[in-house]
């Protein structure tokens, strides 16, 4: 269901079997590469300060699917722990014409009707966590983080995909990497997925593996890999961890999943082979898993019929991811319940050291206007 995307998807990841017809675009690959060099650099000189706030950037190496969002939240939610108000920032992927300000809080605020104006991501974000951390959507980072600091209080803000972005320079780069193909097959855009060099990750100050098994483990070749390119950069592994589903737009506590019960998955995610192995990986009977593109614009009848063959490979509900649920036609009236899968993270490393500026900053550091 994933058309071209899907084809290209299975080139990049570089997995044995993999037809690699992608290589034929060496030569645009060659031309991204200089373009891509020269905007790294425009971008560098051009990001500022902001006074007041700490800037922690999360961003990965190749396009989908690495759990950048995820860890962005969590490092979000680490801040507001700490004690200070903190908020997440992005640019407003999936939205038409991205409206720059802070995405609205306040109870009973229709959100899934605003994705236009946001994007499913910043969405998503508001909808998953607290109120003492802000969501603020702008093109212009420093910006968006000059409003969250001015007009929230934020002290920490965390740059979602904030790796490439021009205009808040950062304290703190976190890179997000898939355990199993960190760079893909190794190419650029669109001969791989990479998005710029491996070289370049060297500039991170943490590189972050998100596991979607619990018994799963960073291949030895991941990490030779890893020493190879960015030797001395501290690495933590998380665990993706299920902590229940709801129905779409409810803010009450997940119900804990009911051991047994066949699902179907219902996606538009960067790399749907994850969202299945972190369900089965939690026990869950997956029957059916209908991947449509990344940021897919669902229509009502697609939908249906995905959820037509799910009822008739033997799944009893439907679960949808919570970047997916914005985007959920809230007028459809499918033949099974549709569920959220609410998702946590988990270290299975210290995390003290990795942490300290972060707590530092939150602490200590007073708001400057």
């Amino acid at each position: 269901m994933r058309g071209i995307a899907g084809a290209f998807e299975r080139s990049w990841s570089g997995e044995p079997g993999t037809v690699a017809w992608t290589q034929l675009l060496h030569s645009a690959a060659v031309l991204y590469a200089i373009g891509s060099g020269i905007a790294r650099r425009r971008a560098a000189r051009s990001r500022r300060n902001l006074p007041g706030a700490h800037v922690v950037a999360v961003g990965n190496l190749t396009v989908g699917g690495t759990g950048k969002s995820t860890l962005a939240r969590w490092l979000a939610v680490e801040a507001l722990k700490a004690g200070a108000p903190s908020a997440v920032l992005l640019r407003g992927h999936g939205a038409g014409t991205p409206e720059p300000g802070v995405v609205p809080d306040f109870a009973g605020y229709p959100l899934e009707e605003r994705v236009a104006s946001y994007g499913d991501e910043a969405i998503a974000h508001r909808m998953a966590l607290p109120r003492g951390i802000s969501v603020a959507v702008d093109r212009d980072r420093r910006r968006a983080g000059r409003t969250a600091r001015d007009g929230y209080g934020a002290r920490v803000l965390v740059l979602d995909d904030g790796w490439e972005q021009s205009g808040l320079r950062w304290n703190e780069l976190w890179v997000a990497l898939d355990p199993r193909r960190p760079a893909g097959n190794g190419a650029l855009l669109p001969a791989g997925p990479l998005r710029r060099p491996v070289s370049t990750l060297r500039e991170a100050g943490v590189i972050a593996f998100l596991l979607e098994e619990s018994h799963e483990e960073i291949p030895a070749e991941t990490l030779r890999w890893a020493d190879r390119v960015a030797k001395g950069v501290p690495r933590l592994r998380f665990l993706r961890t299920l902590l229940g589903t709801t129905p779409p737009g409810a803010s009450r506590a997940p119900d804990p999943p009911r051991g047994g019960e066949g699902i179907g998955l219902i996606s538009g995610i960067g790399s749907p082979p994850r969202l299945t192995r972190f369900a089965r990986g939690s026990g869950v009977d997956v029957k059916s898993h209908a991947a449509f593109p990344d940021h897919a614009r669902w229509r009502g009848p697609e939908l249906l019929a995905a959820v037509e063959r799910a009822r008739a490979a033997g799944a009893g509900s439907v679960w949808i991811t919570e970047k997916d649920e914005p985007r959920w036609p809230r007028d459809l009236r499918p033949s099974l319940p549709v569920r959220v899968i609410r998702t946590g993270l988990r270290p299975l490393d210290p995390v003290d050291d990795a942490l300290r500026s972060l707590r530092r900053a939150a602490a200590e550091r007073e708001l400057v206007r």
